[in-house]
């Protein structure tokens, strides 16, 4: 059974347009250096009055939890972590079974 692993990002005050870009751009790659994430969809947020202020939702799909539980020791993982912690004020991660293929 798929799972969406759903990531929500707060930014640092401060933060500049080309540090976010940076985090995106560190975000993308991890498909290509993490063979058990199937797909990766990743933006800003449209304002809504209950987001708490996230900035950028990612949503990564694995095609079962063995999958996930393969990415989050992963060094890639660990390394964008790593790479984008001073951008990064707060997150929230939630994970779902998914009744669809995707």
């Amino acid at each position: 059974m798929p799972i969406h692993h759903i990531v929500l990002l707060k930014f640092k005050r401060g933060v500049t347009p080309a540090d976010v870009e940076k985090v995106r751009s560190s975000l993308h790659a991890l498909p290509s250096q993490i063979p058990a994430i199937s797909s990766v969809v990743a933006g800003k947020k449209i304002k809504h009055p209950l987001d708490q202020d996230f900035d950028e939702g990612v949503i990564f799909v694995f095609k079962d939890e063995a999958a996930l539980k393969d990415y989050i020791p992963h060094k890639a993982h660990r390394d964008y972590q790593e790479y984008t912690a001073p951008y990064i004020e707060d997150k929230l991660i939630f994970d779902i079974h998914s009744e669809s293929d995707e």
